[in-house]
């Protein structure tokens, strides 16, 4: 992993500090409806057929294997579409922008815990199956964004496996001059959903859960996260377990 170094002769590199990479769906806000009705008009627009009506299950997936499910669930597999969709579904998030503001819903605890770990230094950025825009909508809406260093967050606009944007974000974020050398240890995933889980253990860095998405607590004590909550409301023992 690419270490952050002084450039001035006899300045120290800065020292290592925690870095928290964010999922958002679930994990810090809700957005009622809004992906859905993102990604149907989308898949309308784009194929002129209806989003198939069959059970799907969102959570931990990245936007492009998103719009490649439901492509393929209404005939469609080429790779063009893929592309079109995921421009629609940006397009949709700017239409529907005043419908997001209307009914986010944040998460218990995660405008204080985002608060307190900037307080603490902690470097906070996102690791999102979101394509960049949804998730910078997203999290305006919410009034988070300023607690975050979207610009070196890994989304699903940069690759389709969720892993790979674990690497990207944090690839991005050891450019940063006031970093210095990242230590894996203290990096964490904090997210809802298996699929967060996983792209810690591929990535090789540590992982908080919590039950506020689609999962409970039972369902995510088995998956080797180093911790799991039922949310984020105890603000002081979230910091404690994270050792921010």
């Amino acid at each position: 992993m690419k270490s952050v170094r002084s450039i001035v002769p006899g300045v120290p590199a800065p020292t290592a500090r925690n870095v928290l990479l964010w999922d958002i769906d679930g994990t810090l806000l809700r957005t009622p409806g809004v992906g859905v009705k993102a990604f149907a008009r989308a898949l309308e627009t784009v194929t002129g057929k209806p989003m198939a009506r069959i059970a799907y299950d969102f959570g931990g997936k990245t936007d492009p294997l998103i719009a490649r499910d439901l492509l393929e669930a209404v005939g469609v597999g080429d790779d063009d579409a893929v592309v079109r969709l995921l421009a629609e579904v940006e397009r949709n998030y700017d239409e529907f922008a005043d419908d997001l503001r209307s009914s986010i819903v944040t998460m218990p605890g995660a405008a204080d815990l985002l608060d307190r770990c900037a307080e603490l230094q902690a470097v906070q950025s996102v690791v999102t199956g979101n394509i960049r825009h949804a998730a910078r909508r997203k999290l305006e809406a919410a009034g988070f964004d300023h607690r975050l260093d979207l610009e070196r967050g890994g989304y699903g606009s940069d690759h389709h496996d969720r892993t790979e944007l674990v690497r990207i974000a944090l690839s991005r974020l050891a450019a940063r001059d006031d970093i210095g050398e990242i230590d894996p240890s203290a990096v964490w995933i904090i997210g809802d959903t298996p699929r967060d889980a996983a792209c810690a253990r591929g990535a090789g860095v540590r992982c908080l859960l919590v039950a506020t998405g689609t999962y409970s607590v039972d369902a995510l004590s088995d998956l080797g996260a180093d911790h799991v909550l039922a949310d984020l409301a105890d603000v002081e023992r979230v910091l404690d377990l994270l050792g921010t």
